[in-house]
């Protein structure tokens, strides 16, 4: 028995990846977004897969338990950049959405419906330099993040934002990022050989989390004290609260149906955009 199971590259999943394969296992580096598709065409039999692909994934996969990625307040690696407060944060103004994520763009969508209004959403520009704000997820955003906290700013953006903690404040629950489905046709010996994997994960959680903090914050360029708070900061076995968020998640998501959800950039908003954010540089770092 040979089977593969998706594997997110992002420094969020080493507690996994230190623990090792599940018994007849082989890792495949997936991003979020690729996972959905690997599962669709049958190359991978399991992952920790996006909850906003969850949808698509309807009637292939089926959830492995309550095990995820979920942000009880904060995300730390889910972070949305600007050149202005968020609450300002509006048409004609542009954003880059970074291509990996199939929960996080469609979680900025609804945290501006919710501040912006419908009808004034920023809409999507194709080219990061020249756009006023930018979506940014994994690794990615842990090293912007270390930026910003060292200068106050990175690529003149003046303002970071983390996702999970608006929604927590909008929605007072936690935010799920991911859960670990595998394949409905998978055999009965891979199903008990990723549910023993994912238990044993579970019993040896704070040990795997402790080991897999310093050469994290090695390669990250962190400190160790932080790279220990961010793995604190995320839930791998999740709670009845995780649910109730991912289920209030799924219910918005499923009223808006399907995608695309942001608009492109038109040539006059470009013409408009040097003057829309004078004069905002405020800092509105503690959202």
């Amino acid at each position: 028995m040979s089977f593969n199971v998706g594997m997110i590259p992002y420094t969020n999943m080493e507690p996994f990846r230190l623990l090792g394969p599940p018994s007849g296992g082989v890792f495949v580096p997936c991003l979020p977004r690729e996972s959905i598709a690997a599962l669709k065409k049958g190359q991978i039999v399991a992952a920790a897969v996006p909850v906003g692909g969850l949808e698509e994934l309807d009637g292939v996969v089926e959830t492995l338990g309550r095990f995820g990625i979920s942000a009880g307040r904060e995300s730390m690696s889910v972070l949305f950049f600007a050149r202005c407060r968020f609450s300002e944060f509006k048409r004609p103004l542009t954003l880059f959405l970074t291509r990996e994520s199939a929960s996080s763009v469609r979680l900025l969508y609804l945290l501006f419906r919710h501040t912006a209004g419908r009808d004034k959403i920023p809409r999507v520009t194709e080219n990061p330099d020249k756009a006023d704000g930018r979506l940014l997820i994994g690794d990615q955003a842990l090293r912007w993040r270390i930026r910003f906290e060292q200068h106050g700013q990175v690529e003149g953006m003046t303002e970071m934002v983390d996702l999970a903690v608006l929604w927590r404040r909008y929605y007072r629950l936690p935010f799920v990022f991911a859960r670990w489905v595998v394949r409905k046709d998978a055999s009965r010996k891979v199903r008990k050989s990723l549910y023993n994997w994912l238990e044993q994960f579970k019993v040896r959680e704070k040990e795997l989390v402790a080991a897999a903090a310093y050469p994290s914050a090695r390669r990250l360029g962190m400190s160790e004290k932080m790279m220990h708070k961010y793995f604190r900061t995320l839930r791998r076995c999740l709670t009845e609260s995780d649910l109730q968020g991912q289920n209030l998640f799924m219910e918005k998501i499923k009223a808006l149906g399907k995608g695309p959800y942001f608009q492109s950039v038109t040539e006059m908003d470009t013409r408009r955009l040097a003057a829309a954010c004078h004069g905002t540089s405020n800092s509105e770092r503690s959202i």
